[in-house]
C-alpha cells in the first residue's frame, strides 16, 4: 500500500512539474514608496507633454518644433530592486536623451492644438513608439501687442510605449545558475508603457519687439505606467511579469525663447518634478 501511494505521489509531482506554464504573467503592484513605482515615475517624467514654449508665442501661425531632453541617470540605490523581482541591480538607462518632434496649430479665440510624437525608431538602446496631444488657451493679462504678459493653460495626455533590455542587459546575463536572475542567452526586451494624462499653466513675456521670450510655470500629472518583462530562461520559462503603479506628480517648469533668424528660433527649458528629477530640454521651432 505504500509503495502505491508513494508512486502516486511521484506521479503526481511529476505531472505538475510537466505541467508547470512554459510563460509566467504575474502581476505585482509595488507601493508608491518601492523603488520599482521611484523608477517608474524618472523615466515618466521626460515624456510628459510639457510645453516648448511660452503661452502664446506662435499665434496665428503652424508651427513646426522639435526637442531633446537630457534623461540624468538615476541613483543606483533606486536601480536597487526587488519588490516585483528576484533583487539584483537594475540596467535602466537604455538612452541619455529623449528626442521629440513636434506640431502646433493655432486656432481661434487664443485656442490651440499641440501633437508630439515619436516613431519607433531606435535611439541608443531605447526603441519608442509614443505620440501626444494638448490642448491650450492663451489670453494676455497685461498690457498688449508683442510685449504683452501672457497667461495660458494646457491639457495633455501621451501614451504609446518604450522597448529595450531593461531587466537583462547584456552585462547581466549569465548561464552558470538557474536559480539566478538573467539565466538565458539573450537580453531581455521589456516594454515600458508611460500611460499620463495633465494639466499645467503658465505666465509668459516678450522682449524686444518678441524676439527673446521667458515663461514659467507648473503642471500636475497623473500617471498609470505599466512595465513588463520579456525574458527567455534557458530552460524554456518565459518571463512576463507585468508592473503597474497609479502616481500622480506635481512639476515646475520655466523656459526662453530667442528668435535666431527668419522663421526660426531656439528654445530652452527647465523641468522638475521635485520628488523624482530635473530636465533640461534644447530646441528649436520653425513658424510657418
Amino acid at each position: 500500500m505504500r509503495v502505491r501511494r508513494l508512486t502516486a505521489a511521484v506521479a503526481v509531482a511529476a505531472a505538475a512539474v510537466a505541467l508547470r506554464p512554459a510563460a509566467a504573467g504575474a502581476q505585482c503592484r509595488p507601493g508608491e514608496d518601492s523603488n520599482e513605482a521611484k523608477l517608474l515615475a524618472h523615466y515618466s517624467a521626460p515624456i510628459t507633454f510639457a510645453p516648448q514654449v511660452g503661452p502664446g508665442v506662435g499665434r496665428h501661425r503652424v508651427t513646426l518644433g522639435a526637442d531633446l531632453t537630457y534623461i540624468p541617470k538615476p541613483d543606483p540605490a533606486l536601480e536597487q530592486t526587488g519588490r516585483c523581482f528576484m533583487p539584483k541591480q537594475e540596467s535602466t538607462q537604455l538612452s541619455p536623451v529623449f528626442p521629440r518632434p513636434r506640431l502646433s496649430i493655432a486656432l481661434p479665440l487664443g485656442m490651440g492644438l499641440e501633437i508630439g510624437y515619436l516613431p519607433p525608431v531606435r535611439v541608443a538602446g531605447a526603441k519608442a513608439n509614443l505620440i501626444s496631444g494638448a490642448l491650450s488657451i492663451a489670453r494676455p493679462i497685461v498690457g498688449s501687442g508683442p510685449e504683452a504678459i501672457v497667461a495660458g493653460a494646457r491639457v495633455h495626455a501621451t501614451r504609446g510605449y518604450v522597448n529595450g533590455a531593461i531587466t537583462c542587459s547584456d552585462d547581466a546575463i549569465q548561464q552558470t545558475d538557474p536559480n539566478a536572475a538573467c539565466y538565458g542567452s539573450e537580453k531581455s526586451n521589456d516594454t515600458f508603457r508611460p500611460n499620463m494624462w495633465g494639466i499645467d499653466g503658465s505666465v509668459g513675456r516678450s522682449f524686444r519687439a518678441g524676439r527673446v521670450g521667458v515663461y514659467a510655470g507648473g503642471g500636475y500629472t497623473w500617471l498609470a505606467p505599466r512595465f513588463r518583462v520579456g525574458f527567455n530562461q534557458l530552460d524554456g520559462f518565459q518571463d512576463r511579469t507585468r508592473v503597474e503603479v497609479d502616481l500622480h506628480r506635481a512639476a515646475v517648469f520655466g523656459g526662453a525663447t530667442y528668435r535666431l533668424a527668419g522663421i526660426w528660433s531656439a528654445t530652452a527649458q527647465v523641468y522638475s518634478v521635485p520628488v523624482d528629477v530635473t530636465l533640461f530640454r534644447l530646441g528649436a521651432t520653425a513658424q510657418l
